[in-house]
């Protein structure tokens, strides 16, 4: 009994415990009530939470259980690109640990799991800071920890999982460094220091910075050794760094080939009002429109905002401390509406969603302070009280003040700060037993938090489980149905939940979201008319040329006799695709049709010379397609005509002379306008269309024979639309319906038709001399093909990334790149082993620099005597 008497006490009671459990019970309380699962038929997916890292955890399991050479590359992200880099944003934490024993369809529960969990060990070690550092005592330690991971960034971002690790770990790298700082052992700092880069660099970089201007703040008050202390920081700084090489020099690489190329341009403007951020402070203070383009998160409870007066009024804290802190902290919310600062803590760019994305540092440090100033037996004169109470009140009848400018504020959110605050200054102030106090304070703190939190993440909706499973259910049983096919292939969809598909249900795909999109693959998708932007391309704008260049053997599309429920592969359609009619309908599930294009080609194979001098140009993505197919064989007649259309009719708005690029008018702005277009195929070739990037597919709606033609929701540049195929001499008509504008400019609106007799002939050519694979992963292909003289290149489907190393018969060659993108390399005539093999670029030296790294760590462990890496340590 008395065993399971300290258990509880340990593992339960203790202000560490509750530190731990709060959060989780608060957060899982919340989940449970909004009926997520598994609680309930919703979920915890939203925003980029459902659309994008639910993807790459399905790839973290994918790559441990099934093909670790994933971990390196793979060919589910997009045509196939670098994974290192990505694993090091995205999936770097241990907790994705959690994700290996559930199935995809029960993803969302884990993840609602390893969220409320994240959210424990934020409270768990903040508190740790606070008991070591012997800021608080008792149960005042949990207080002030549990408003740590409960504040406004923290449910705020709650959805941004990958961030809270780095988070997490800030207590313990603030706790580490004052160890350094004070002379004990500085190794566990740089040990720190490497596995809060290793969680998340991004986030990491921002920590950087802070520890930086913290190590500032405390210098000055170090009574000791003040020479050496600077040279040990920079060092185990520097020891830190060596030790996360492995893993930041190839992720930098890849910054380079795609984010870093987008950098924002400095000035020194204010991007927001400073007085806004006082707003913030109010509960609920986060909504969809802040999410996008919003003020700081630094919600922090009202017993840590009042106590911050403890900090001020502490006589037993220095006035340079003061002073300097309030600098430091000046320099944080300066940070969050000046754009050198901004741009300085986000690494040079503005963020895209999510703004100011370091602010948790702020919430961090005004808890710390408060924690340091504060004392459970504080009360403060009468002249304190009013200032406290007057700046309450001041913040309450601004936010008032806003309430028609900024959305997310509403009258009670207002009220109940006031209310919470105004009710915390009279417990602080009015003489009462310590226990009752503590009771009041804690109650005070609970209700901020809470309210908080259900104000906030009311403000979102939420994917629901069936609509989740459902479309999940279908890809999986659409990718049995081609498993037995063990050749090299890539799969198509004219359905999809994500743009990151493949990624889920692990096959190769030709879409993906990443923040680590490299340039040349977006440029690519650009010149070959498919959707994308400088985070994601998605393939479903695809020809039979493409289909056949890029090896999309298969495509999942839905059966149109499925109704559009929830989740439904009819309700995601994202393409339409006539063309296959000449495909071959290879397989069926209960929701969808499975195609099978015979025509598409290899990885690899042999093609003519002339390939490797095709140029492209962006603004012409069915010229691009053409010219790159014909220089592949060297056919010199011409693939593709440009059709005009036959007859024109408007209703309810002009009807122009030409069509490219004319614009359309509504003669009556309240009634509905559409522009109808007819042709008549004069063979069975597919009919294209392209729509330019200035007609938005969110104005129109575009129908072939009054069917609407269902598009990806979003394009910035020319994509080709596929209108119908095997339709000779049936006359078709195209109407342009205009939705939601008054007018609608036609840019790039054009009608072409290819040959596809001409392009079987190419087909059976290319497909004479393939790559035949003997060995493969995804990171390594070998196989054996015969050039010839006619067909001397060897060309391929893989992206031309840095990192790919070809051997010819043993021996290293150069590589070229075709369309500034495909990989190709030439050789002599005649029959050739193979072997392509990619690493990511310096990893070789990163390694390196990680191993002398731990190498001298584990010198600095062996010398210094074994102790807790964390131990107590007298403030200040």
């Amino acid at each position: 009994m008395q065993k399971i008497s300290k258990f509880t006490q340990k593992y339960l009671l203790s202000p560490l415990a509750i530190s731990f459990w709060l959060p989780i019970i608060f957060m899982t309380g919340y989940f449970a009530n909004r009926g997520m699962a598994p609680f309930g038929t919703s979920t915890i997916l939203t925003v980029d939470l459902g659309q994008q890292y639910i993807d790459q955890f399905a790839a973290f399991k994918a790559a441990l259980v099934n093909h670790p050479s994933s971990f390196l590359y793979s060919f589910s992200s997009a045509l196939g690109g670098d994974m290192l880099g990505e694993w090091a944003y995205y999936l770097m934490s241990p907790f994705n640990i959690i994700f290996l024993f559930v199935s995809d369809l029960q993803l969302p529960s884990a993840i609602l799991w390893v969220t409320v969990f994240k959210f424990g060990f934020a409270g768990l070690s903040m508190a740790y800071l606070i008991q070591r550092l012997k800021l608080q005592h008792s149960y005042y330690i949990s207080l002030f920890a549990i408003s740590y991971p409960l504040s406004g960034w923290f449910i705020a971002n709650d959805l941004n999982l990958l961030w809270l690790d780095t988070a997490i770990l800030l207590p313990l790298l603030i706790l580490a460094l004052e160890a350094l700082l004070r002379g004990k052992k500085s190794w566990p700092y740089s040990l720190l220091l490497f596995l809060t880069i290793t969680s998340n660099y991004y986030i990491a970089f921002m920590v950087v910075i802070f520890i930086v201007l913290y190590t500032l703040w405390r210098f000055p008050q170090l009574a000791y050794k003040k020479i050496k202390i600077p040279l040990l920081f920079i060092g185990q700084s520097a020891l830190g760094g060596a030790l996360s090489a492995w893993l930041i020099l190839p992720a930098y690489f890849q910054l380079q080939q795609g984010k870093i190329g987008h950098n924002s341009a400095w000035s020194l403007a204010f991007e927001n009002n400073p007085l806004h951020l006082l707003t913030k402070l109010i509960p609920g203070s986060f909504d969809f429109e802040q999410m996008q383009n919003g003020q700081a998160n630094i919600f922090i409870s009202a017993f840590v905002l009042v106590a911050l007066g403890a900090f001020v009024t502490n006589r037993t804290i220095s006035y340079v401390s003061k002073l300097t802190a309030l600098l430091l902290l000046a320099i944080l919310i300066l940070a969050t509406c000046w754009a050198p600062l901004t741009l300085a803590f986000h690494g040079g760019q503005y963020p895209v969603w999510y703004p100011y994305r370091f602010s948790f540092l702020i919430s961090f440090f005004l808890i710390f302070l408060a924690a340091w100033g504060f004392r459970p037996n504080w009360q403060p004169r009468i002249l304190t009280c009013s200032i406290l109470f007057a700046i309450v009140t001041a913040i309450t009848l601004y936010a008032l003040s806003q309430l028609k400018q900024l959305n997310f504020l509403t009258n009670n959110n207002i009220l109940i700060f006031w209310l919470l605050s105004s009710i915390c200054i009279l417990v602080i102030t009015a003489p009462m037993p310590h226990y009752l106090r503590l009771g009041l304070l804690a109650f005070i703190t609970c209700v901020s938090l809470t309210t908080n939190i259900s104000t906030t993440l009311n403000n979102f909706s939420y994917i629901s489980l069936s609509d989740y499973q459902t479309t999940i259910t279908a890809l999986k049983a659409d990718k049995n149905k081609i498993q037995s096919d063990q050749s090299w292939y890539r799969v198509g969809q004219t359905y999809q939940r994500t743009r990151g598909d493949s990624m889920m249900e692990d096959f190769y795909g030709g879409g993906h979201f990443s923040s680590l999109m490299p340039n040349k693959t977006v440029q690519f998708y650009q010149a070959m008319g498919q959707p994308e932007g400088d985070n994601f391309v998605n393939y479903s704008n695809g020809t039979v040329l493409t289909d056949n260049l890029l090896g999309f053997k298969y495509y999942f599309s839905p059966s149109q006799q499925i109704n559009k429920t929830e989740g439904s592969p009819q309700s995601r359609k994202t393409g339409y695709r006539s063309d296959f009619r000449q495909y071959q309908r290879y397989a069926q599930t209960s929701t969808t049709t499975i195609f099978k294009n015979q025509q598409a080609l290899p990885l690899a194979f042999a093609a003519n010379q002339q390939v490797l001098q095709t140029d492209i140009n962006s603004a012409l993505p069915i010229q691009n397609q053409v010219r790159l197919w014909q220089s592949l064989t060297g056919r010199k007649d011409q693939l593709v005509r440009k059709d005009d259309f036959d007859f024109a009719q408007a209703d309810n708005v002009n009807l122009p002379t030409t069509i490219t690029n004319s614009q359309l008018e509504k003669q009556d702005a309240s009634k509905p306008g559409s522009l109808t277009l007819t042709f008549t195929p004069k063979t069975n070739d597919p009919y294209y269309l392209t729509l330019g990037g200035n007609l938005k597919i969110e104005n129109f709606d575009l129908l072939i024979n009054d069917q609407v033609i269902t598009q990806f929701s979003s394009y910035r540049n020319t994509v080709i639309v596929n209108l119908t195929n095997q339709a000779a001499g049936q006359e078709q008509k195209l109407t342009i319906r205009l939705r939601n504008a008054a007018s609608l400019t036609l840019s790039n609106v054009a009608l072409y038709h290819l040959n596809q007799e001409a392009i079987n002939q190419d087909v059976a050519q290319l497909k004479q001399h393939p790559l035949t694979i003997t060995q493969r992963t995804e990171n390594r292909i070998i196989g054996h093909i015969t050039t010839t003289t006619a067909k001397p290149v060897i060309m391929t489907s893989i992206p031309a990334a840095p990192g790919w190393q070809v051997k010819i018969d043993g021996q290293k060659v150069a590589t070229s790149q075709v369309g500034n993108f495909l990989l190709a390399i030439k050789t002599k005539p005649g029959r050739h082993q193979v072997q392509f093999s990619y690493t990511p670029p310096y990893l070789y030296w990163g390694l390196t620099i990680t191993l002398f790294g731990f190498i001298i760590l584990g010198s600095q462990i062996i010398i210094s005597r074994p102790f807790p890496p964390l131990a107590r340590i007298d403030w200040p």
